[in-house]
C-alpha cells in the first residue's frame, strides 16, 4: 500500500455559520464537512480527532505536530501543549520515532516532499532551534531536505502548491518557477507517490490566515486546497493506495479568534483500508500508528 499523507496546518470541523467559518463560506467539495455538518462527500472515510491528547488547554503545534508523525503522544510528553518548533524533550521524540525513518529502517521509501529555498534551509543550519517538526522528521532519516533543484525536476513540490508565495516573497525565482495551477501540481505529487511507500506533504498557510483572521487569505487557502485535493482524490487508486488529510489543532475554521481552537480537526481517509482507519483513529497518534501497524513493505 502507498500512503499519501497530507498535514493541513491548523484546520477542524468549525460552526456551518458563514459569518465566522470560511468553509461553511467558501469550500464546495472535499473541504466541504469542515462547514456543513451535513454534506456527505463520495470519497472521504472521516473520523473526527481530539487534538486534545488527553490535556487541557488549545491543542498546539509542536504537540501536535510530533504526534502526527511519530505516533508518540507529545502533549504527554511535555505534560501540557506546546506552541512553536520543538524543543530538546520533543526533537528526541521525533530522532526516535519519526514515521519516514520507520519505513526506511525496513527498506520502504518514504520522504518529506516539500522543497524548502536556500534562504531557508540556510536558516535552519545557522539557526537550528528553528527547524520545524516536518524538517526534524526528514532529517531523522538521514535524508536531505528537498531543495529547489528538486522541485525543478518534479521530485519535490512547494508549501504554497501554486508557487504564488514563492513569487511574492522571493521575486528572484518566478522566471524559473512559473506559477503552477493546483491541478498541476497534485498530478506531480501522484508521480512522487508511485516511487514511495510513504511520502509526507505540509501545508501550514492555513494556520497563518487563521491567526491573521483574513478572510482573502482564507478563501485562497480553501480555493487552492480543493482544487488540489478534488484532484488527489480521482488520481489515487483505491486499490492501492491511500490518501490521508490530518490536522494538529482548529484555527482557520473560526475566524472570530485568532488562537486556536477546541475543535475536533479532520482525520480524512480514502483509498485502500480508509475505512478501518476512520475506524481506527480517533486522536492524532492514531494516525501514524495505523499507518505502521498496516505497513506491508514489497520489496
Amino acid at each position: 500500500m502507498r500512503v499519501l499523507y497530507l498535514f493541513i496546518d491548523g484546520i477542524g470541523f468549525g460552526s456551518p455559520d458563514p459569518e465566522i467559518n470560511p468553509f461553511a463560506k467558501f469550500a464546495r467539495s472535499s473541504l466541504r464537512i469542515l462547514g456543513d455538518p451535513d454534506y456527505i462527500h463520495s470519497r472521504w472515510k472521516i473520523s473526527p480527532l481530539d487534538a486534545h491528547q488527553g490535556y487541557p488547554g488549545l491543542p498546539q503545534s509542536a504537540t501536535g505536530q510530533t504526534s502526527l508523525w511519530t505516533g508518540q503522544n507529545g502533549s504527554r510528553a511535555m505534560g501540557h501543549h506546546k506552541t512553536g518548533f520543538p524543543g530538546p524533550t520533543l526533537k528526541k521524540i521525533i530522532a526516535e520515532h519519526s514515521i519516514i525513518k520507520r519505513f526506511q529502517e525496513d527498506g520502504s521509501r518514504a520522504t518529506l516532499v516539500n522543497a524548502y529555498s536556500p534562504r531557508y534551509i540556510e536558516r535552519i543550519q545557522s539557526q537550528p532551534r528553528f527547524r520545524s517538526a516536518s524538517t526534524l522528521v526528514q532529517q531523522a532519516s538521514d535524508q536531505p531536505l528537498k531543495n529547489l533543484t528538486d522541485l525543478e525536476q518534479q521530485a519535490a513540490i512547494y508549501m504554497d502548491i501554486t508557487h504564488e508565495m514563492m513569487h511574492r516573497f522571493m521575486p528572484e525565482y518566478k522566471s524559473r518557477f512559473p506559477r503552477r495551477s493546483p491541478v498541476q501540481t497534485a498530478r506531480i505529487l501522484l508521480d512522487i507517490l508511485r516511487k514511495h511507500d510513504l511520502v509526507l506533504y505540509e501545508f501550514f498557510l492555513t494556520d497563518k490566515a487563521g491567526h491573521k483572521q483574513d478572510w482573502s487569505h482564507a478563501r485562497w487557502c480553501i480555493e487552492t486546497l480543493e482544487s488540489f485535493l478534488d484532484t488527489l482524490l480521482a488520481g489515487i487508486d483505491p486499490a492501492s493506495e491511500l490518501l490521508i488529510l490530518a490536522s494538529d489543532h482548529g484555527n482557520l475554521e473560526d475566524l472570530s479568534t485568532k488562537t486556536h481552537t477546541h475543535n475536533p480537526v479532520p482525520g480524512l481517509f480514502y483509498g485502500q483500508s480508509d475505512a478501518y482507519f476512520a475506524n481506527q483513529c480517533h486522536e492524532l497518534a492514531d494516525v501514524p500508528n495505523t499507518i505502521l501497524a498496516l505497513k506491508k513493505p514489497e520489496h
